[in-house]
């Protein structure tokens, strides 16, 4: 049996927002120019895996009704979630559009092979990614209308739950959709335990104007996804055939001493200090592994890394950090890869990863001005790309049923990028998620391995 075929349909409903007092309004929104690029982008497919020791008539009689009732609180406050992105008739731009009708589809699902199973698919091994697609919501992607959020429930009885949202990247980042999730888990959590003991997240900052746009980025932006839509090209790195998931993890001890390590030698070499964080460490690490796997260089011989930097708090004035919608854009490195590839590659990377984030500056609208085009330019090299953060805290989402065994991303199998989050242990460690086809991941777990050692 197939495992598609061993997943079937319990619940389907389409959970609304609370109906509107009298005077209350809920605003269609412009998309800004850090929302206009990932409008052609594959939705974020993200996994949430919870032990849950009960049966599934247990979950439907009792959770499935607080879990939509808080569901639809926190599409109160989050309320662009519920909507759709289309063109506006009066001058064709693109925004969020909302109507009394909108809603998130929530599908709950039963998992009908051994239950068991469950501790394997939720796993850091080596996966199938086949194995984890039915876990995960169909979000359509029509160029017409778009809905922003689908959410899915897959139940293993008497041994845990799966938890999958998918969200359009157009809609908001990482850091909004993790917002979304905790002020739910809260609502959830208190439903469940209403004893007072669920601090409640702050609500949304949901105002496009705090978003200048001096350039007009927001034309070009728009122009380069039209062209893009008119070539028919999807935006993907492409990992084609048949991949598989693994969870590697840098720890605490582990990080620390590859940034000593870092801090030593750039100083026996006269080196310029330079920003290293644990981030930059553990994307520093995972760039040698993949370059020692692949070894893809551009006509001149570098290599390329692309990672996301949050501009809440670097942008002046500073943006709210409970902002709602993308304040992100792309930061690119790049070194020759000989270097990299030898016995100090992860000084070099980490360097070359440092001074970019230190070369950023305040101007988000520097940053994003030509960013479609620079895109274009290293995605012939396969440069290695980013989704998440460890700063997300994605462990920190608890429905009532404790902290999830396992968080993952699965939409990377569309971009070739590795997916950072906090280790779940909660002890300073990053955990970084890789999707590759099966010989390229036995690769990189052996480059891993080995670099521990250096």
């Amino acid at each position: 049996m197939k495992f598609a075929e061993s997943v079937k349909i319990l619940d389907q409903s389409l959970v609304s927002p609370p109906p509107l007092s009298s005077g209350e309004v809920r605003p269609s929104l412009p998309l800004t120019f850090f929302d206009m690029f990932w409008l052609n982008y594959s939705p974020v497919e993200r996994l949430f895996f919870y032990q849950f020791p009960y049966s599934a008539d247990h979950f439907l009689d009792f959770h499935l009704p607080i879990f939509k009732s808080a569901l639809s609180v926190a599409l109160y406050a989050f309320y662009p979630l519920a909507a759709t992105i289309r063109r506006r008739q009066s001058d064709g731009h693109f925004e969020i559009a909302t109507a009394d009708s909108d809603a998130v589809t929530l599908t709950v699902s039963e998992y009908e092979g051994a239950a068991a199973d469950f501790l394997e698919i939720s796993g850091d091994h080596s996966r199938p990614v086949e194995r984890l697609l039915p876990l995960v919501p169909r979000l359509p992607m029509s160029p017409e209308e778009q809905p922003l959020l689908a959410v899915q429930v897959t139940l293993f009885p008497n041994y845990g739950l799966c938890l999958a949202l998918a969200v359009h990247h157009a809609a908001c980042d990482g850091f909004s959709s993790m917002q979304f999730v905790k002020l739910w888990s809260a609502a959830v959590a208190a439903g469940l335990r209403p004893d007072g003991s669920n601090p409640q997240p702050p609500a949304p900052v949901i105002d496009r104007t705090v978003i200048p746009d001096p350039r007009n980025l927001y034309l070009q932006m728009e122009k380069g996804v039209l062209d893009e839509r008119a070539k028919e090209k999807k935006v993907t790195s492409g990992i084609a055939g048949s991949v598989f998931a693994t969870t590697f993890t840098l720890s605490a001890p582990e990080i620390g001493r590859l940034k000593k390590q870092v801090q030593v030698k750039a100083a026996e070499q006269g080196m310029r200090n330079f920003h290293c964080s644990s981030f930059v460490i553990s994307l520093a690490y995972s760039w040698i592994c993949l370059l020692k796997t692949r070894r893809i260089t551009d006509g001149d011989g570098a290599a390329h890394v692309v990672f996301a930097v949050d501009w809440r708090r670097r942008i002046r004035p500073e943006i709210p950090a409970n902002y709602f919608g993308n304040c992100i854009s792309g930061c690119f490195a790049k070194w020759d890869a000989e270097e990299l590839l030898a016995k100090d590659g992860i000084l070099v990377a980490c360097a070359a990863i440092g001074k970019a984030i230190e070369d950023l500056g305040d101007d988000a609208h520097e940053s994003m001005d030509g960013l479609v085009d620079r895109i274009g330019e290293v995605a012939p090299w396969r440069p290695l790309t980013v989704s998440g953060s460890p700063k997300m805290g994605v462990y920190e989402t608890d429905f009532g049923w404790g902290k999830p065994r396992k968080v993952e991303v699965i939409s990377t199998r569309e971009t070739g990028a590795v997916a950072l989050a906090e280790s779940r242990d909660g002890e300073g460690g990053i955990e970084i998620g890789v999707i590759l086809p099966e010989e390229d991941l036995k690769a990189f777990a052996k480059h891993f391995a080995a670099g521990r050692d250096w």
